[in-house]
């Protein structure tokens, strides 16, 4: 939810993603209109010297072309930096800044000069930096705010301003940056409101309806990215499939009202067991669950399975048709280091035999293979490779 009392902010999780969203979605709008921006500098400045001849001569007039165009292209520049979200704000703050403080030092000299028309040319840089340099409407603020402080001390001290020409730019500058605030406030609430409701709709089209957990697209995206990530670092990845055991009976008997609340209670134990930041619990469809580990070896894998199944057990959920008398799952692993030559595909069948092995076993237990399985072929099930597999596989 947006914050309440019109502060603009997220909680600190969410607000890291809407900034680096933003600025990535936003980036080339803001290199567009730094390079307008310069050419607007460059253009002000070829028409003051047309239409002031008379100001010219000033060395400021130069000096002030001379930082705003290469402050200008830093920021630029600065779009294109690793974390460019982290360091453009901090880059074009210093920089809108640094135009403001020259933009009112100009204006003033001229206005020594005995030209005024200059004196409230800061109304166009506070409106450059409250739309067109891509800072947050905060940033922007306290930027401008500044800026009329700096300028208010540079009129009345160093300039000399008559009160009344004071009294005139002073509020000239604030009632611009007060329209500049409602209109960038509304902006920047609507942003973040358009954003926000669009990662509601993305992450409910990644959920699962009945459970809430991950479904089986957001499964596959996180798993393509913790394989990759596994194969870089060399570290081990498990999965786990977990099946409800004897599931249509328990729906024959009981109805799909309760096997809908069993479903539920499985996934509130597989939520509850996904501890690091990495791994993800995912229903992939009917009563079959998968839950992927990164960096997570076979005792790892093996723990945590068992946690899970002595938690369904202690669920107690009747289960008539069960030799148990209650509710029970069977839960493959298959636990391997990604390298060329091995895939996502693979791994994932072989969870699968792992737990219709288990099935076959008797169900109600976990059974856990990490063999080489380059000869495997996504689709094949191949149960003569349990023959005598003791070795391989935890009952």
């Amino acid at each position: 939810m947006l914050p309440q009392s019109g502060r603009l902010k997220f909680e600190p999780a969410l607000e890291a993603a809407y900034v680096a969203e933003r600025f990535s979605a936003s980036r080339q709008f803001v290199r567009v209109n730094l390079l307008i921006l310069m050419a607007i500098m460059f253009v002000i400045f070829v028409t003051d010297r047309i239409v002031m001849p008379q100001i010219s001569h000033l060395p400021l007039l130069e000096m002030r072309l001379a930082y705003m165009l290469p402050a200008l292209a830093v920021a630029f520049a600065a779009t294109f930096v690793p974390r460019a979200d982290r360091w453009y704000p901090r880059v074009a703050a210093a920089a809108a800044f640094g135009m403001l403080v020259a933009v009112s030092i100009v204006g003033l000299l001229v206005w020594q000069h005995g030209e005024a028309r200059l004196i409230v040319r800061p109304i166009y840089a506070a409106i450059a930096i409250y739309f067109m340099l891509g800072l947050s409407f905060r940033t922007a603020l306290v930027v401008n705010t500044l800026g009329i402080a700096v300028y208010v001390v540079l009129a009345a001290g160093w300039a000399g301003l008559p009160a009344r020409d004071l009294l005139y730019t002073i509020s000239t500058l604030v009632l611009t940056n007060v329209l500049c605030i409602a209109g960038a406030f509304k902006l920047e609430y609507l942003r973040r409101a358009v954003w926000l409701e669009a990662r509601l709709l993305q992450e409910h089209a990644l959920k699962d309806g009945l459970t809430s957990l991950a479904n089986r697209r957001r499964f596959d995206e996180q798993f393509g990215r913790i394989w990759q990530q596994a194969q870089r670092d060399g570290t081990p990845v498990s999965l786990l499939l977990v099946d409800i055991d004897h599931f249509k009976k328990f729906n024959d008997r009981y109805g799909h009202q309760a096997g809908d609340e069993a479903l539920k209670s499985l996934a509130r134990v597989l939520s509850g067991s996904v501890r690091r930041p990495l791994d993800v619990a995912a229903r992939l469809g009917g009563e079959e669950f998968a839950m992927l580990l990164f960096d997570a070896g076979r005792e790892y894998a093996v723990r945590t399975a068992q946690s899970i199944l002595d938690r369904v057990r202690d669920t107690a959920i009747s289960h008539a048709d069960s030799s148990t008398g209650r509710l029970t799952v069977s839960i493959g692993i298959a636990t391997v280091i990604p390298v060329p030559g091995r895939s996502p595909a693979g791994l994932l069948q072989l969870a699968d035999q792992a737990l219709y092995a288990a099935k076959d076993a008797g169900r109600n237990q976990l059974l856990s293979l990490d063999p080489e399985y380059e000869h495997l072929q996504t689709g094949l099930f191949d149960r003569s490779l349990f023959a005598g597999s003791t070795p391989r596989a935890r009952r």
